[in-house]
This record gives structure tokens, sequence and C-alpha cells, in this order.
């Protein structure tokens, strides 16, 4: 075999083994969690069997868990796309000296680990008793989202022609009107990428509401930890608990495959 034909060929078998990696633990919890004992061990778990999954749903804990992240993520989502649109606009459109120094901020505190403002956010939600509120963890996830969310949408309206809105401006539509008619519908894509980013990342998010939120307003994150005794794991419920978790983050990036991929297309065709 020829240099040529092996280095064509490594990048393929690079990501075959990454993928690899990746696939193997699905499978686990995908074969364990049909198992009637099921372990670390795929093989040796006992029979098929859909126990597992009736007893997570009828575990009392799961229902609420599952709504509460669902309204951290879908909170968190909405608000987050809505301020990222209306802060990343100002600064695609109206240029200063400052403006790429902001930019600049914003991708250092997409950098920041979370840990590093967890306790003054902790001191901050008890002096104002603010702890185990779900509308205020929203807010608090919103607003470390915010950095990263701002500067994709930033990107986006980036390619946007200015020539759109300066035409509709001499037909009287104020900017507010031109954002929300012109410029919104055209970025429709990268919202989806800033949405599915911004849902995925709070739905998985353990952190966070584990250090503000209590009882019975934590998230599925959160009460899946609850499976892990101090001598004793229930693989079998951790892996059903786990695939039934994990179905809206699937979900909701199948509806907007489209205009994900739509959106990488429009904004390189403008950009070239």
């Amino acid at each position: 075999m020829s240099n040529a034909s092996v280095a064509r060929r490594l990048p393929s078998v690079v990501m075959s083994l990454i993928g690899a990696v990746f696939l193997v633990p699905f499978i686990w919890l995908v074969v364990v969690a049909f198992q009637a004992h099921g372990s670390l061990q795929i093989s040796g778990g006992g029979g098929f069997t859909l126990s597992h999954f009736a007893t997570v749903l009828h575990g009392g804990s799961f229902v609420s868990a599952f709504g509460n992240s669902l309204y951290l993520a879908v909170g968190t989502t909405v608000c987050t796309t809505v301020i990222g649109i209306l802060a990343a606009y100002p600064l695609s459109r109206f240029g200063s000296r400052a403006q790429e120094y902001f930019v600049y901020v914003l991708v250092f505190l997409t950098g920041l680990p979370i840990i590093a403002i967890m306790i003054p956010t902790y001191d901050f939600f008890v002096t104002l008793n603010f702890i185990n509120s779900k509308f205020w963890t929203v807010w608090f996830m919103t607003a470390t989202a915010l950095p990263f969310a701002t500067w994709i949408a930033r990107s986006f309206i980036d390619a946007v022609p200015r020539e759109l809105e300066e035409a509709a401006w001499i037909d009287g539509t104020s900017r507010l009107g031109s954002l929300r008619r012109i410029v919104v519908p055209m970025i429709v894509p990268g919202l989806c990428v800033v949405a599915v980013y911004t849902f995925v990342n709070a739905w998985s998010d353990f952190f966070i509401p584990y250090i503000l939120l209590q009882g019975t307003n934590n998230p599925a994150s959160v009460t899946m930890y609850s499976f892990f005794g101090q001598y004793d794991v229930n693989y079998s419920d951790v892996a059903a608990f786990a695939l039934m978790y994990s179905l809206p983050p699937v979900v909701l990036y199948l509806i907007v495959t489209r205009w994900v991929g739509q959106g990488f297309a429009l904004h390189g065709a403008l950009k070239g």
C-alpha cells in the first residue's frame, strides 16, 4: 500500500476509532436498559424486560424531574435566543472601535468555567432568597449561555446584506421592524443552531441546578444522581432513565437538522 493511499485512509480510520469510543457506551446503555439484571458488563444481565422503564415512570420523581428539566431548558433557550438576537444586532450593524474588543470579551466569557462564579452566585441567591427558584435559575442559566449565543448570532447577522435593510428603511420601516421582518427570517437556520446548542446544554446541565435547586424542583440531570447509592447501583434503572432522558435533545435535533444544514449553507454563500 502506497504512502498516498495510507494518507487518504488515515482520517477515516481515526474518525472511525473516535466514533467507536462514543458508540460503545451507548450500546451498553441500550442493552442494559432492557436486561433484567444489568451490570457493567453487557452479557449476563438476564433476559429481555421492560420493567425498568415502568419502574422509572411510576417512581414518582421522573415525571416531575422531567417537567423541571423542560422548564429550565425551554425557558433558557427562549430567553437566550431572543436576548442573543437583540444583543447581536447592534454588534453587527453599529461599528465602533470598542466593538471588536467587546466581541473578544464574549469569546473569553464562553470559555470561563462556571465553577468560577458559582460561589458568589450562590451567596447572591441566598441573600435575595432566590434559592430553589426555577424562575431565577433560568435567568442565571440564560446569563451563562448569552456570550456564546450572542457571538454565534452576530456571525449570522453579519451574513445578511445591509442593502436589504436599507431598502426597507426607505419604504418607512423602522430599524426594529427591519430586524423582525428581514433579518430574523433570513437567519432562522442560525437561530436553530443557537437554540439547539442552548437547549442541549441547559437540558444536560447538572452543576447549576445541583447548587441552586433542591428537592422537588430538581431536574432529571440531578434526579438521576439519586440512583447511585453508597454501596450499590441499579444499572438497569439508570440506563432506562438515561434513555428516556436523552429523547428530547435527539427529537429536537432531528426536527431542526434541515434548518441547521441550510444555515451553514446560507452563511457560507453570503460570506463568499
